[in-house]
């Protein structure tokens, strides 16, 4: 179920109520179960019989590693989350890499390669590295495992975070479900404005470039030097809109009911250096392939560094997607993080003019990268690579008005939005402002409402 659409609204607010008016907490819980399972169900109701089996798996690992504190009880846990993930999620790419591989030694073995999965679960990436986390800080007892079953579901199950992220830790979630919260009307005021300007961002600026995005991704040949940078700059800006509104439609969603949800997203166009956007792009991503991936394999502690740091981005990119081209994705930012380190490129204070050639610096480069985020195939993100550094001589054309006069609009409008999405700051503004930005907000949403478009980041 969309987060944009009708249905969803309708049924938050049925929870939303019924949340507040249960008179206990355990009917709370119960409440945020049962919607969230009919929620991810909405999709394709299998699905229930997935996260349920999931969650009832994990909730007994989890108890039994904190039991007999056995390393061999985490591997097997965290193997078992893995084999579930590649099975639908990398399978078919594993056997037709090799497969791919042999031939091009000329060794035409025939071995059955399987078909993609028919059904990807929704949100199987996110759910497979929450519980993952979760089984990892119960062994290293930075968390208890949880003995109430209402609890670790509701925890696992989510609805307001499950399907795309943030990816919440265990310590920040079960103190805030565990107890009763108290309905703040500033809190729900809160996450209503947050909801809003989620939507807002997804469905306005989103669902819009997506238009000019998959047209000229569509026809490459087509596109000469002008129109396929402002293609580039629309899918840059689509693919953050896309997951930094849906983000904050969660994190609304979620105060709403008295929840506090990480920020995952902290204007990450405006970074000085690769090492910098990847602190303020999905924050939450970020800090667990930090603690979880790359500390394990040694940090900065082995003389190994940048080894870690490649292959951390190159799995991170992987996770993604079962593409060659997020594999490259993924190892050319680790490449890119580790020349910064190399060379001591670090995050500080610098003069305007300085501050701003890196800015536009890091962004090209951020884009550049995005082209094999977006290609569904290698050829078909090399034949992008030929037009926007290689291009056709047809430099006369004019670049679409249309996608022109968004580009700016969200360049002069970036920071003003963002600026309230972050530390709360919004509560800060007097009423008459909050309300001239909350009917603003609906305006723009009424308007531009006619898009029926997915979530990209729902694929992975």
């Amino acid at each position: 179920m969309l987060f944009n659409s009708s249905t969803f609204i309708f049924l938050h607010f049925i929870v939303f109520v019924s949340y507040w008016l249960a008179p206990k907490q355990w009917m709370r819980i119960i409440i945020l179960t049962i919607g969230s399972l009919i929620f991810y169900g909405w999709f394709y109701w299998p699905g229930i019989f997935f996260i349920a089996s999931a969650i009832g798996i994990n909730y007994f690992l989890g108890i039994k590693i904190e039991q007999t504190r056995s390393s061999n009880w985490l591997g097997f846990a965290i193997i078992l989350n893995l084999l579930n993930l590649i099975y639908f999620k990398y399978v078919h790419f594993i056997a037709q890499s090799w497969s791919d591989f042999f031939n091009l030694l000329g060794l035409h073995l025939d071995f059955p390669i399987p078909s993609p999965s028919y059904w990807l679960p929704l949100g199987i990436s996110f759910i497979t590295f929450q519980k993952i986390a979760y089984l990892v800080d119960v062994y290293k007892q930075k968390t208890h495992a949880e003995k109430n079953i209402l609890v670790f579901t509701c925890f696992a199950a989510f609805y307001g975070q499950l399907i795309a992220g943030p990816i919440v830790r265990s310590e920040e979630f079960f103190p805030q479900i565990r107890h009763k919260r108290t309905f703040s009307l500033a809190q729900v005021q809160l996450g209503f404005f947050y909801f809003i300007m989620g939507l807002m961002i997804k469905v306005t600026v989103a669902d819009t470039l997506a238009q000019f995005v998959d047209f000229g991704f569509s026809n490459i040949s087509q596109l000469d030097l002008k129109s396929s940078w402002l293609t580039l700059y629309a899918f840059a800006i689509q693919i953050l809109c896309d997951f930094w509104g849906y983000s904050t439609m969660a994190l609304g969603c979620a105060y709403m009911l008295g929840i506090k949800l990480p920020i995952n997203f902290n204007l990450p166009y405006s970074s000085t250096s690769l090492t910098e956007f990847w602190k303020r792009w999905h924050i939450t991503l970020g800090s667990w392939l930090r603690d979880y991936l790359y500390i394990p394999l040694g940090g900065n502690k082995t003389g190994k560094t940048n080894r870690n740091l490649i292959l951390t981005m190159t799995l991170g990119g992987l996770w993604h997607g079962a593409n060659w081209t997020f594999f490259l994705w993924g190892m050319l930012n680790g490449l890119w993080l580790a020349l910064e380190r190399l060379f001591g490129i670090k995050d500080s204070h610098h003069g305007f003019l300085l501050g701003l050639f890196k800015k536009i610096l890091t962004f090209h480069g951020v884009c550049v990268l995005w082209v094999l985020f977006r290609s569904k195939t290698l050829n078909e993100a090399i034949a992008y690579y030929k037009v926007l550094f290689l291009p056709p001589y047809r430099l006369d054309s004019n670049p679409p008005g249309a996608l022109t006069t968004l580009l700016i609009l969200f360049i002069l409008f970036y920071n003003l939005i963002g600026k309230y999405l972050i530390d709360e700051r919004f509560l800060r503004l007097s009423i008459f402002k909050q309300l001239v930005y909350t009917i603003f907000a609906i305006m723009l949403i009424l308007a531009y409402s006619q898009a029926k478009l997915n979530f990209i980041y729902f694929n992975f």
